[in-house]
């Protein structure tokens, strides 16, 4: 169905954009000229009913320009007197792609159709293709009227995509037209400021973490191996050590730590040695993980399991079916992986093979026993992914915030994350308690399935995800409910370690983009020659060296700036 402001492209960033001209992979397109953290975890609260929905005002086509009133509608007004129709540009998750076509399949989209009047007509880029096509939406400056992504990864900055004209400012819309998120975001200041840009200009309906769930994933090991083998599981990397060495020479593990190369990409075992993999913050400081002394310590670390055969040796090229594969098959007792797409998923096809197969979470690892765990991999509290901006051609921003702002009240969460009562949840004293349905699916889907059929709840979008009452029925197993319970348990020392939602001036992004093309390609290159033994340790000095002279310093001097900007944000 074509939205009232014309048809919209079905395309969609990584984007480098000057005033007149689009540069994208190397490609130049001329822009259209005719168009013109870390917070204390909190539940979704509840309101009265603040976000009534028949605050929801409703306006016909107008001009290309936005002269919609923000006022709100008169009182006791139970529906819009017509229709809002919008454009709605977002990625399709995987699970949601295998059973529907369009989000206008879905329950919640229907649901929230009835509840509102707002029509919406999506457009989904093919998956795996969702960055190309957002930069070829972009280019073609044909914008539908709201578009969620994670505009964090915008070149130069949700502020740069507001001075493109691809977003606009959301302040005065939230104050006067949405009031459930106005409240979140006042008695959240920190929230607020991640999602402020360093001018002050609010840039996105987000979507919030909230509950105990941002760390779902980390380090698993065969628990039955443990417990045939008397070992406790693993804290300190002398112990993993240990445990590993026990995995290869008592129970044949051909590959006892299988890892793929991204998961080095991202923080795990590095952490032990209190670096980053890539910027953290140590005492303030921006600091880059592999330009460290203790980098060193780290990569000697790997290399000794790499040579001894406790590391996987194909760890460099395998790709996640081949590591599966080795889980499965027993070749392998210890991994990294999510608590839903990887513990539920061996879990729930335990091979004949191995009909003891059991798991469990190890804590992120440290160097002594006692020492907690300060740099790991977690999801922010504002996710980024799954964040909704209104473009300048929407030409009915204050119905559109209005009805965005419908997520972010108790009565749209319920919607949003458990569906409707009798179909999707039944109250069980007072416990949202999904049906068979969700959770026993008669058409055979998996829950993950279910929940993107009937719910917008399993991936990050605007409103609230992570809710506890959401993650304790998500996760079938006991061991998955305990791996959420230890991954999380160190959550608040990340406020000590990692970088807030900092963002670079456009020229600050350009030039950093120019030294970490560099710096990354150099920086994978050298880590598996001296992970793999071609490269001998006594050249270590060469490799700091190397990233010296390819500018490292200035990118973290950019890094810094941008820290301390955010740090000045209200």
């Amino acid at each position: 169905m074509m939205a009232c402001n014309g048809e919209r492209s079905n395309h969609d960033p990584q984007v480098k954009i000057t005033k007149h001209v689009l540069v994208i992979h190397g490609l130049t397109l001329l822009r259209r000229s005719s168009r013109m953290s870390f917070r204390k975890k909190t539940a979704p609260i509840k309101l009265a009913s603040v976000v009534a929905l028949s605050m929801i005002v409703v306006t016909g086509c107008g001009s290309s320009t936005n002269v919609e009133s923000s006022s709100e509608a008169p009182k006791g007004t139970t529906a819009p007197a017509a229709p809002l129709k919008l454009s709605y540009w977002v990625g399709m998750p995987t699970d949601g792609a295998r059973v529907m076509k369009n989000y206008n399949d879905s329950l919640f989209y229907q649901e929230l159709e009835k509840k509102t009047s707002v029509k919406v007509d999506f457009q989904h880029p093919a998956i795996g293709s969702e960055k190309e096509q957002f930069n070829l939406l972009i280019a073609s400056g044909n914008l539908p009227d709201v578009i969620e992504y994670n505009f964090m990864n915008y070149p130069g900055g949700p502020e740069k995509a507001i001075s493109d004209k691809v977003a606009i400012p959301l302040n005065d819309l939230i104050a006067k037209n949405a009031p459930n998120l106005k409240k979140y975001l006042d008695e959240h200041p920190e929230l607020k400021r991640d999602v402020t840009t360093d001018s002050g200009t609010i840039y996105a309906f987000p979507a919030i973490g909230v509950g105990n769930s941002n760390v779902s994933s980390g380090l698993m090991l065969r628990k039955d191996w443990l417990n045939e083998l008397g070992l406790k599981t693993p804290e300190t990397m002398e112990e993993w050590t240990t445990v590993l060495r026990a995995f290869k020479e008592k129970k044949g593990a051909k590959s006892p730590l299988t890892l793929t190369r991204d998961d080095f990409k991202i923080d795990r075992l590095n952490g032990a040695f209190n670096i980053g993999a890539t910027y953290y913050i140590d005492n303030g400081k921006i600091k880059y993980g592999p330009y460290e002394t203790a980098f060193k310590d780290y990569l000697m670390q790997l290399n000794a399991w790499y040579k001894e055969g406790l590391l996987d040796k194909d760890f460099a090229t395998q790709d996640a079916k081949a590591k599966d594969g080795k889980i499965t098959n027993s070749s392998s007792g210890a991994f990294a992986a999510n608590i839903g797409s990887g513990m539920g998923k061996y879990l729930n096809a335990i091979p004949e093979s191995a009909k003891t197969f059991d798991l469990v979470a190890a804590q992120h690892p440290v160097m002594k026993k006692g020492e907690q765990p300060k740099i790991f991999t977690a999801a922010y509290e504002y996710r980024g992914d799954g964040s909704a901006v209104i473009t300048p051609n929407n030409k009915n921003a204050a119905s559109t915030a209005k009805w965005l702002d419908y997520l972010y009240s108790d009565e749209g969460n319920t919607l949003k994350s458990f569906g409707v009562e009798g179909t999707t949840f039944n109250k069980v004293n007072g416990f949202p308690k999904y049906t068979d349905l969700i959770t026993n699916n008669p058409e055979k889907l998996s829950i993950g399935e279910a929940m993107a059929k009937y719910l917008r709840v399993a991936t990050p979008a605007p409103g609230f995800v992570g809710d506890d009452r959401y993650t304790e029925q998500y996760y079938k197993y006991d061991q998955q409910k305990e791996a959420l319970t230890v991954y999380n348990k160190y959550y608040k020392n990340l406020e000590q370690t990692r970088l807030p939602r900092i963002s670079q001036t456009p020229e600050e992004a350009q030039e950093l983009s120019a030294i970490m093309a560099e710096v990354d390609t150099y920086k994978d290159e050298m880590f598996l020659k001296f992970v793999m033994g071609s490269e001998s340790f006594d050249n270590y000095d060469k490799y700091i060296k190397q990233l010296k002279s390819m500018k490292i310093e200035r990118a973290i001097a950019l890094k810094q700036a941008a820290f301390e900007r955010f740090k000045t944000r209200k």
